[in-house]
Parts: C-alpha cells; structure tokens; sequence
C-alpha cells in the first residue's frame, strides 16, 4: 500500500502490466522463502517458530522505520545507471518513485522489474518468518499476490487523491509500525 500511495502522491501511475509484474515477484519470493521456513519447522519446536517468525517480522518492521528514519535525515542522490545494480534496488526500496527511471509518470514493465525486485526483498524476511511460524504456504502466496495487486491499484488512488493531506510521505513509516506491531501480536499470542 506505502508504494502506490507514494505513487499515487507523486501521480505516477502504474499500469496493470506493471502491477501484475511487481505482484508476481512479491509472490514468487514469498513462496520460496516461507517454503523454506516451513522446512524448519521440522527441526524447531511449535512455539519457537512462531517466537522466531514473529521476530522476524517485527525485525522487517523496524527496518522499515528506520530506512524510513535514514531517508528523511539524509537525502541520497541517486546516480544514473542500469537496472541491475544494487544501488538502484536499495534507492527504490527507499523512494519508489525512483523506479521512474524515464521520469514519464508511468511504471513501464521495464521499470516494473526494478520495482518488483524491491518488493520481493522485503518478502524475503517476511514469507521466511510467517513459513517458520507454520503459516499455510499457498494460501500466504495467493494472499501476497492478490493483495500487491490491490494495494499498489487501491494506495495509488488513495495517494493521488488524499496522501499529501492525509499521511504525507509517512507511508513507508506506517506500513514499518505495522509490521512490527503484527510481528509483535504473533510472539505474544
């Protein structure tokens, strides 16, 4: 939702072709790092993967806040280059609207990947922590994709129309208290 309402906010938009491609890399990351915390469980007991998976999480929440926290301390200026370096995936983890590359005010497919592969890190952590904590792996998949799809189309609407007045760029703040507050639910109950 942090990226279409930053999108949104700064009219970017982003193509179904695009979305669809950024949804399907948050996916597929989610199915390959929960699929491989659910291994662990067998080597775990219950109650430590869900302490474990929960942290985790809460983990992915505090990053969040603090790159956030990083961010609005210290402007980085972001070098031109290919799509391939980690520069580049760690600016538009940090600024999506970086990912603009051509600065057109749409996400082509080309750029879509760039932004896809942003996302599909902070799956990582998350999809490990929610497979270690026994989460269903196909379900979270499905749940991860639909719901990329939805909140990037929904947060781009909302960001076009409400953002500045509403949250501001504390977006990407909000979604890291979130995080971290679900991380925190899962450790203690």
């Amino acid at each position: 939702m942090a990226i279409g309402l930053a999108y949104g906010a700064k009219k970017i938009s982003v193509p179904p072709k695009s979305n669809l491609a950024i949804a399907l890399f948050s996916g597929f990351a989610t199915l390959i790092s929960s699929s491989f915390g659910n291994l662990l469980t067998n080597y775990i007991p219950n109650y430590l993967g869900t302490v474990i998976g929960g942290s985790i999480v809460s983990i992915m929440g505090i990053y969040t806040i603090i790159s956030y926290l990083h961010t609005r301390i210290k402007t980085k200026k972001i070098q031109e280059s290919n799509y391939v370096y980690i520069d580049n995936i760690r600016a538009v983890m940090n600024d999506p609207s970086v990912a603009d590359k051509d600065y057109s005010g749409d996400i082509s497919l080309k750029e879509s990947i760039l932004l896809g592969i942003a996302l599909a890190l902070n799956c990582l952590g998350t999809g490990f922590g929610a497979g270690i904590a026994g989460v269903n792996i196909l379900i979270l998949t499905a749940v991860v994709t639909v719901f990329s799809l939805f909140t990037i189309s929904l947060g781009a609407i909302i960001g076009k129309r409400y953002a500045n007045q509403l949250l501001g760029d504390k977006a990407t703040l909000l979604s890291g208290i979130i995080l971290l507050l679900v991380g925190l639910y899962q450790i203690i109950l």
